[in-house]
């Protein structure tokens, strides 16, 4: 324990001149993280998708020659090209559009959800540091009431009850001490993995964990809005939408044109331009292919209609927490706070003039007023959690 300790001192201490704020850990993983670099470039794939709207069927060259003693040198040449159904060119471009918007709006999502949660893992790795050193600058007590505890309960006349129970404290604290020095490793390694960083000490300028404020420039009644998926289902729907007409445009006939030169040995030669439609007769599965694209707008709706109104309840339901964290925080600065450190001041007086006589009790009074401190500090966490997660809705 006392390794991991000086460990830990002198990494910090090494690292001090390398600390980034949490915006810059955003910046970080923007610049790093997998996810984000594949969006970077995915521009291409939207350039490249524009470019397949306007599909031409093969040019058709046919050339045909008959040579015979009889009939002499016989010549035919014939180039022909589809180009489709106008109508559909058009609308499959404004479909690809939408498309592209749909898949924006989507990528978007997935970074301000990587932004959340590289937030959420700066806060936990200040949140958990700041707890291990609460538990290392508190460890003096247990160390120094156990080291006398054990000479003082070893009287015959202390019951075997105190001796265990003074002993479960300071075997609880260590073990907790233990918990809080491996959920700090792995809060590191996560926040290390989302920043894309080798391995090595993340230091964060932050110390403090301090309660976040949400759009704090925002006014008052914008800042809980859910409107995080406005954009995507606006683009969603829009692409449901362009997708029906582009079904409707493929019963427009397709226009093909050609040209034709014909040389007969003995006859007179001709050559010449040839423009044609190609009609649809048999129409009927392709309006099977409009209804369903129909039915697509509307289970895009009522899609819609849902997480608009599950977004509604969902941020109902964090401004709930946030109220009710923030009377638990109020409460333990005004009450628990206070009452920890004057119990802290009046063991160490205790102690320093010798005048402890329970010393089971007084453990237990440390312990409550160390794990009072912790629990304050988790209120908080638990406030920023959510507040992280208000703000991914109402951004």
């Amino acid at each position: 324990m006392l390794i991991f300790f000086l460990l830990f001192s002198l990494s910090v201490s090494g690292q001090e001149h390398q600390p980034f704020s949490m915006d810059e850990a955003v910046s970080i993983a923007m610049a790093n993280h997998p996810v984000a670099r594949s969006i970077a470039v995915s521009e291409q794939k939207d350039a490249m998708m524009q470019q397949q709207a306007f599909e031409l069927a093969p040019l058709h060259l046919k050339y045909w020659q008959r040579n015979a003693a009889s009939a002499g040198n016989d010549r035919i040449l014939s180039v022909t090209q589809d180009f489709g159904s106008i109508a559909e060119h058009v609308r499959r471009t404004q479909h690809y559009r939408t498309v592209t918007s749909t898949r924006q709006a989507q990528q978007v999502l997935t970074l301000d959800e990587l932004a959340r949660q590289v937030k959420s893992a700066y806060m936990d790795l200040v949140y958990y540091r700041q707890r291990l050193q609460i538990m290392h600058e508190h460890s003096n007590y247990f160390e120094a009431l156990i080291s006398v505890a054990e000479i003082h309960l070893f009287v015959d006349s202390i019951s075997d009850l105190v001796k265990v129970s003074a002993g479960a404290r300071y075997a609880a604290y260590q073990s907790r001490m233990y918990i809080a020095e491996e959920e700090f490793k792995r809060a590191e390694m996560r926040l290390r993995q989302l920043l894309y960083l080798p391995d090595g000490i993340i230091e964060t300028s932050q110390t403090e964990l301090l309660i976040y404020q949400i759009h704090p420039y925002k006014p008052f009644n914008e800042r809980f809005v859910p409107v995080k998926h406005d954009a995507f289902d606006a683009a969603q729907m829009a692409e449901a939408q362009s997708a029906v007409k582009l079904e409707k445009s493929k019963l427009f006939p397709s226009v093909h044109a050609g040209y034709i030169y014909h040389n007969v040995e003995g006859m007179n030669n001709y050559q010449g331009w040839m423009v044609g439609l190609s009609l649809p007769l048999w129409t009927q599965p392709q309006r099977a292919h409009i209804r369903q694209a129909e039915i697509d707008v509307i289970e895009k709706e009522y899609e819609t209609e849902y997480r608009q109104f599950a977004d509604r309840q969902h941020v109902e339901t964090l401004k709930s927490l946030l109220n009710e964290y923030f009377v638990q925080i109020s409460f333990s600065r005004e009450n628990r706070l206070i009452e920890a450190e004057l119990i802290l001041e009046e063991i160490e007086k205790d102690f320093s003039a010798g005048s402890i006589t329970d010393y089971a009790e007084a453990l237990t009074k440390v312990s409550a007023a160390v794990y009072a401190k912790l629990e304050h500090l988790e209120y908080i966490i638990l406030y920023n959690r959510a507040a992280l997660e208000l703000e991914y809705f109402t951004q």
